[in-house]
Formats: C-alpha cells, structure tokens, sequence
C-alpha cells in the first residue's frame, strides 16, 4: 500500500539525503526502530521494485528506485507532509503559494521550489521569466530563479544544498519525477567516489 507511514519514513531516510546510500540495519538506527520490523518492511519495498540493492563489496547498500512509479509517489507525499509542517509553522507562506496558483493559470510552471530565500521557478518557457517578473510581488520577499527542465536537472545535481534544504511549494508530483532523471548519476558518483577515496587512501598507506 502507497502511503503507509513506515514506508514513507524509510523512504525519507534516503530522500533526506539523496546522493547517499543506506543499509538497512542504518535505516533502522536512523528511524530508532527495531532492526526486524525495518528489515520486512525494507524487504517489501525491495521487492516491489521502491527500493534497490547496490553490492558493495561482500555485503549491499540499499538506494531509492527513481524509476519506480510508487517510489516517487512516495517522494511526492513526503514532500506535500514537509511542506503542510514548514507552512503550519510559517503562516505567511500561504500567501506565497496562493499566488504561486495564480501565476500558474497564466504562465505554465512545472514546480515552485524554496530554498532558504529563493524560490526557484521550473518552467515550460524561459520565455515566460521576464512577464512573471513584471507582475509578481514574491520579489519584494525572495530572490526569484528560473530554470527549464535541464538546467533545473543540472543545478539539482550540482547543488547539495538545495538537494538537502528545500520546499516543493508547488507541484510535489511533478518535482518527484523531474528529479528521478539525476538521481541515479548522483547515486553512481557517490559510490565511485568512496571507492575512489578508499583507493586514493590505500595508494597513500603504500607509499607512506
């Protein structure tokens, strides 16, 4: 079942940082839950394709399945309960997403998302930035970004801040599948990238 708490908590733990990967006995330690109960439900995730296996060494990290439809939408409804929190304890933002709506109706925006100051504009049409501009007030607040598909796509995986610290104010759904395109380079230069430390780090040991 899509939506289940634990299931979305498990996925939070690799959403939470997207480049890393995790055991399942880490999942455990990091939710503060009972190794068995982690490990079945991990095991269903594993086999419905939400989660996957990656061999690291003798043993295996689990990573998120991007291309899984039901693991987005399990990356999309932990979005929508981040933001429904951050927005209860930051009543102004209404306002802001309200006329994020506004602006949708007339200009065709992908996804709204806040990081820290800036609100980062995903749109169909570049072209639409400087009509935006002309008629919003979020400038009065925040720093405005806009970026297509690709350049989004990029900056995602370039920035880790912005992979770490963000808010999908608009468009969960569409933010989930956007990011399932870099998620699986960023997966494979994380783990080449330990592998090239414990290499570089070995190399070291021989010479010293």
């Amino acid at each position: 079942m899509v939506g289940n708490k634990l299931e979305q908590s498990i996925v939070a733990v690799f959403q939470d940082d997207l480049s890393s990967t995790f055991s399942i006995n880490q999942v455990s330690k990091i939710l503060k839950k009972s190794y068995p109960i982690i490990n079945k439900k991990s095991n269903n995730l594993l086999e419905e394709g939400i989660l996957r296996k990656i061999n690291v060494g003798r043993s295996y990290q689990c990573s998120l399945n991007m291309s899984n439809e039901k693991a987005r939408i399990l990356v999309a409804l932990n979005e929508i309960d981040k933001k429904n929190s951050f927005i209860q304890k930051n009543k102004h933002l209404v306002n802001v997403t309200d006329e994020i709506i506004q602006l949708s109706k007339k200009f065709n925006i992908s996804t709204v998302i806040l990081n820290k100051n800036n609100l980062l504009f995903v749109l169909d049409n570049l072209g639409d930035k400087k009509d935006i501009l002309e008629i919003t007030t979020l400038t009065r607040d925040y720093i405005l970004s806009f970026y297509d598909l690709d350049s989004f796509r990029q900056k995602f995986l370039s920035d880790h801040d912005l992979r770490k610290y963000h808010f999908v104010l608009y468009n969960t759904d569409i933010y989930a599948n956007i990011v399932a395109s870099p998620y699986d380079e960023l997966i494979v230069k994380n783990i080449f990238g330990k592998d090239k430390k414990k290499t570089d780090s070995k190399e070291e040991n021989k010479e010293k």
